[in-house]
Order: structure tokens, then sequence, then C-alpha cells
């Protein structure tokens, strides 16, 4: 069979074109295995409902704050958790700092098929870290990795990656989809069979999205992306899949030469400049995940000289943000045809709330008007193609988070109005039917 290494597809001829993902020459031919047998695992018994019920989820402690939210609130015994992220984001820094932490709560065994052990070992000493219970291993064959679970009985296990490890039984090369596939099954019934909690390190395409079949993200537990800004020292850790908590939810960290250090308030990171009020620059409440956050739009509109005009966002949505830019041209009766748009989210934090909406056209008419927005103000509404302000959801979180950070003025949309008029909050707010309206008071 000929296989796509990007989506799976299957041919019985090799293709130049893949029909599915539409990926150019992505066909390698593989010989038609079978999956890998693990052993036979004890006799599974009925359990009723109610008893499921009456058991207490307990959680595991990785040692970092952070990281257990975007979990869930820990770890779970038997999870299977997989980490993508681009080259020297910091994948391996990471886990090697978690393995070291729930070394005191266990045996972990560290598969590094990627690098020697000594290199392990030179970046734990940089960091500081030190276990007893942490052990090392140099190999890319899962067979052999196996023996040595069964023999020392461990409670955690790290592969980095699963690119690179392979199983005898499963006759691909490296890396293919097979072999991913067969390994992640593998992995997976190591997990389930024995309550051991897996960490698996995925490499990730040029595109950013996890090497190797769709299938290896829906074999696991929870998938995290491990994300960072071109030359930043900040990352985020978003949580993309999650059988254990709430999806959406993310971590902001910062490595620095000691390794990761947790930011515990996200304005150190998407509001840098929430002292200086100056044109172009908005403030908005964005949830991923269950997670208010308090985020800086910055927006840039200059006069074209070239006859066609450039339209461009950085962590905001392209689409809607094109349809923002019409809105205002179409109910404001602001010409922007003649205009260079730029519409960036600070942080590097890719957004996709609608509530940002009225905080991007106000950042964008600032910027074409060359006006200040008022310092402390914050805005939250879906903008609609009549020019309407919609109203959000999760409005008790964010207006908390908001009066936490010490913002004095929200303008927010009068339907959610109703609902904080039972609640404590002490912060003006400023409720508008239209865009139009927000426009009015602001300035």
């Amino acid at each position: 069979m000929f296989v796509c290494a990007q989506c799976g597809y299957q041919s019985i001829k090799w293709l130049g074109k893949c029909p599915v993902c539409e990926s150019w020459e992505s066909f390698s031919q593989e010989k038609k295995v079978k999956a890998v047998k693990q052993r036979k695992a004890p006799r599974t018994e009925l359990t009723a409902l109610d008893d499921i019920g009456s058991r207490k989820l307990q959680r595991i402690d990785t040692g970092i704050s952070e990281l257990d939210n975007v979990l869930g609130g820990g770890l779970v015994k038997g999870e299977v958790i997989l980490v993508g992220g681009e080259p020297g984001v910091g994948k391996s820094t990471l886990l090697l700092e978690v393995s070291a932490g729930l070394a005191a709560k266990g045996k972990v065994l560290y598969v590094s098929a990627e690098e020697s052990v000594e290199q392990v070992g030179l970046r734990a000493q940089r960091l500081g870290l030190a276990a007893d219970s942490f052990y090392l291993l140099n190999e890319d064959d899962l067979d052999e990795v196996y023996r040595h679970l069964q023999k020392e009985k461990f409670d955690f296990l790290v592969i980095d990656s699963i690119q690179v490890v392979s199983h005898p039984q499963l006759d691909a090369q490296k890396g293919s989809v097979s072999q991913i596939k067969g390994c992640a099954d593998f992995l997976t019934q190591v997990a389930k069979s024995t309550g051991m909690v897996v960490f698996i390190v995925g490499h990730v395409t040029k595109d950013g999205a996890i090497a190797g079949p769709k299938l290896l993200e829906h074999i696991v537990d929870c998938v995290l992306y491990f994300e960072n800004e071109v030359m930043s020292s900040y990352r985020i850790i978003r949580s993309i899949k999650n059988r254990f908590g709430a999806s959406g939810e993310l971590a902001a960290f910062e490595m620095t030469a000691q390794g990761l250090r947790e930011l515990k308030t996200l304005s150190e990171l998407f509001l840098p400049h929430k002292q200086d009020a100056v044109a172009g620059s908005s403030v908005v409440s964005v949830v991923e995940g269950i997670r208010p956050i308090i985020v800086e739009l910055q927006s840039l509109t200059s006069s074209s000289y070239f006859g066609v005009v450039r339209r461009r966002s950085l962590g905001f949505d392209f689409n809607r943000f094109s349809l923002l830019v019409a809105i205002i041209e179409k109910r404001l009766k602001l010409s922007l045809s003649g205009e260079d748009v730029f519409l960036s989210v600070s942080g590097g934090l890719k957004i996709n709330d609608p509530s940002a909406d009225l905080g991007a056209c106000m950042a964008i008419i600032s910027s074409f008007r060359d006006k200040v927005i008022p310092k402390g103000t914050v805005f939250l509404g879906e903008v609609g193609l009549a020019g309407e302000v919609r109203t959000i959801s999760n409005i008790h979180s964010r207006m908390k988070e908001i009066e936490r950070a010490g913002f004095k003025r929200v303008f927010l949309p009068e339907g959610n109005r109703k609902e904080l008029d039972k609640t404590g909050i002490k912060i003006q707010t400023e409720p508008v039917a239209y865009l139009k309206q927000a426009v009015e008071k602001t300035w």
C-alpha cells in the first residue's frame, strides 16, 4: 500500500498529490502490517454506573501549578498525554522538569531516543534538577523499553519522541504512519493496563500540526501544544483535547537560563504596555477554556501608495477581521478603501473569541482617527453585520478578572448589563447596543 505521510490516506498506487489533504509527494510505500499485540490483560468485569459515580478521581500534581490547571487539576493514572511543538520550543526541558517533580511521587523512566543520556544529564545539571527515582534510558526499541517497565515497575514514562521510536513487530520505517500509529497504540495499551502515566513528545510539520496520522491525537487522552513567538522567550501551552478536563486551557511560561518560569499573572505577557495609552490600542477580555484573559489589541492604519490596499492580521482570524473592516466602512461611513489596515494581538496569542470584535473595531477606529482610547477602558461584545453589539458568555468571570486587574470602565452589550445588576461589581459599565454608540461614548 502507498500511504500519505500527512493524513494516512491509503492507495494501491503511488499518487503525486493526496486527494484528501492535498499534500504533494507525501506518499511512500509500506507493507500492510498487523497491530502490535500487547500481553494479555486481566479479564475485565462489569461495573455499574452508580458505582463509578461514587468513586473520586485521584489527581497527581506535576509540581508546576500552571500545567496542572491546563491538565484539569493534575494527572490521572493511566493517562496518555501528547506534547507537540516546534523544534527548540522547550518540550524536552518542560518534561525534564515535570519528571524531576514526579520522581518524588513514584519512579520515572525518561526514554530519550534522540539525545544521549549524557546530553540529558547535562541539561538536568544546568537546570539544577536531582531526584533519586528518576531514570534515563537511551533506547528507540519499544520492546526493550517494555522489558525495563516490567522489571522495575515504573509509575511514569516519558517518550521523547514518538517519531523516533519503533517496534520490531511493525515492518515499517521510523516516523512512518504505520510505525507512529502502532507505537502509540502499544503505549496506550501499556498505560491503560498498568495505570502508568505516559508522556509522548510529538514533532510538528511546517504547518504546525503534529506529524503523523490524525489518529495519533484520537488515541491519546490529552493533547498539549507548546507555542512560542519568534525571537521571544515567552512560551504558551494550550490544551487542544483533554478527556479529564476542559479543552482550550492555556498556561504561560518564560524560558530562562534556569528553565521555564511560570507566569501566574498573564498580564505580564499580554498587557506589556498597559501603563501607556496610545492611538490604535484597545483592551479586551477573552476566554480560553474556562479562564478569562485580558489582552491588548493593536491596530495600524496608513495610506496606501501602491494602488492595492493591504489587510493583515496576526493572532486574529483574518476572515473575521475583514468583516469588521467592512462593517466599520458601511455603518460608520469611514473610508478605509485607501488605507492599509493591520491588526495584531499582543504576546503572540491566537484568539477565536468573538467577544473581541468590539475591541478590534475600536482599535482600528482609534488608529484611523489618531485618537487615544481613555486609559483603563475595556471593550466586550460581538459585532454583527448590522453594526449591533451582541451579548457574550461568561460575563461574570470576565468582569471579576477585569476588576482584579485594576480597570475602571467597561463597554459591554446591553443584553449583558442586566446580568450584572445583582453582582457586587464596582466598575463603571457602559452598555451599548450598536458600534456607533460605543464610538460616541468613547470620544
